[in-house]
């Protein structure tokens, strides 16, 4: 049987002198010797060397997969585009965004939903919630999540809609979150998220007291919510302590270290586990909305942030890198949309409010926009991306977001789509060199 070096290996010379060998399919180090690491770059010119390895060698490459036959890289491929097609068009689940009012109390510069209007849900629409719920006979549960607007100016037909899925509906919710400013999260609102506990709480600061008041601020008062959201989320943490807390904190160029005061400040006052405090990376477009604007944090310095935050250990996530199978967004996902208050569906998050990106609504059969459902939902995906297929990096990384690759493609984009750190420049190296002396990971020397 004829071997090669999988493409999906990577080798470099640590900053110790190790010689390093790194496999993104097998997530696996070895340290090599020099002669070996100089063998093994050969053999990816010339495969046919890989025969001068002794059997013990080669049994140990093997089940790295850092040598692997002819055809199982490509194999391998297929099998990651089927897994993820297995789960994007399963009919087990179904994931709804619902928006109960695209109305909101602060009107921030850089929001996405441009010349949005106060909507509200009528009872009409939530009927057709529930028969459009219903409608769907396979699913075993059904993850909501709250979004807007702002959802808690709704809070009255969020009430409405829970009750009538839990009486009307037996299909039980497995994941309940919600998407809000926080000004609106009152006792009254905690109390009645008691009865119908919340598994997280997305809640956004754009950085220190002065920057946020100046940004989210009363439409109507030009009063502050800085204090206000605070002291929410204090009662959110005493009165919730099943729920997760995420803190988002805005940043752009201008006002990166607010993220570290914030996150230093907010670290001692909570003592919680079920806290996570984030550094939210502004995406502000150009005047013509085609790249992002100068002022706005791009994509490897934000992938450089991240790796410090770990590095320094102010963040605690998973130490990069990870294998994943992708199962996709809501926008690459058959089983998951987003309703607005009128029934409208949206597949991506960023359409909402956006009239021209409205796929269909929940009491029509038939789509009114199907081109951009079926771009979302095939050609948006890595398997279609030529450098993703061609890319060593692709176990660990899984493509590009879709909203913007469809920008790109048929919006006159320039976005810099690629958010993998190999190609943050230096970055690729340092980031492997840390996991490997710093987690637990199998590693060999050969």
């Amino acid at each position: 049987m004829e071997y090669r070096v999988s493409k999906y290996t990577y080798q470099f010379v640590s900053s110790r002198n190790d010689y390093l060998l790194y496999c993104s399919n097998s997530n696996s180090f070895i340290k090599l010797t020099s002669d070996l690491y100089d063998f093994l770059k050969e053999c990816k010119e010339d495969y046919n060397l890989i025969n001068e390895l002794d059997n013990h060698l080669i049994d140990l490459l093997k089940e790295n997969k850092i040598i692997v036959l002819e055809n199982e890289d490509s194999d391998y491929l297929l099998k990651q585009q089927f897994n993820e097609n297995l789960s994007a068009f399963s009919s087990s689940s179904l994931g709804l965004v619902l928006v109960p009012t695209l109305g909101c109390n602060f009107d921030c510069p850089y929001c996405f939903e441009i010349g949005k209007k106060g909507k509200r849900m009528s009872d009409t629409v939530i009927e057709d919630i529930i028969t459009f719920i219903t409608k769907h006979k396979n699913i075993n549960d059904l993850n909501i999540t709250w979004y807007g607007g702002e959802p808690l100016l709704a809070f009255d037909l969020i009430q409405k809609i829970l009750h009538k899925i839990i009486h009307d509906i037996s299909i039980p919710i497995k994941r309940h979150t919600i998407v809000t400013n926080g000004y609106f999260f009152t006792q009254k609102t905690i109390n009645f998220f008691k009865s119908f506990p919340l598994n997280s709480i997305q809640i956004t600061l754009d950085g220190n007291k002065q920057r946020h008041n100046n940004i989210r601020k009363q439409k109507k008062t030009g009063e502050g919510s800085f204090d206000r959201i605070m002291n929410n989320m204090d009662n959110i943490l005493k009165e919730l302590p099943d729920t997760h807390l995420s803190v988002r904190i805005n940043i752009e160029k201008e006002n990166i270290q607010d993220y570290f005061d914030l996150h230093a400040q907010l670290s001692t006052r909570w003592k919680s586990a079920k806290v996570s405090i984030y550094p939210g990376f502004l995406r502000i477009d150009n005047e013509d909305g085609t790249a992002l604007s100068c002022s706005a944090i791009d994509r490897w310095d934000a992938n450089e942030m991240n790796f410090n935050l770990i590095k320094d250990g102010i963040s605690y996530e998973t130490p990069y890198p990870r294998l994943q199978s992708s199962r996709g967004c809501c926008a690459t996902v058959v089983n998951s949309y987003i309703i607005g208050p009128e029934g409208e569906i949206y597949k991506c998050w960023n359409d909402v409010s956006d009239e021209r990106r409205i796929i269909g609504y929940i009491n029509q059969e038939n789509l009114i926009n199907p081109s951009l459902f079926y771009r979302y939902m095939i050609r948006s995906k890595w398997y279609h991306n030529e450098e993703c297929i061609h890319c060593f990096f692709l176990p660990i990384c899984q493509g590009i977001c879709a909203y913007y690759r469809l920008r790109n493609q048929h919006e006159n984009g320039k976005y810099l789509l690629c958010q993998c750190m190999h190609k943050t420049p230096d970055l690729l190296n340092k980031s492997l060199e840390y996991w490997f002396y710093n987690q637990n990971h199998k590693s060999e020397r050969l």
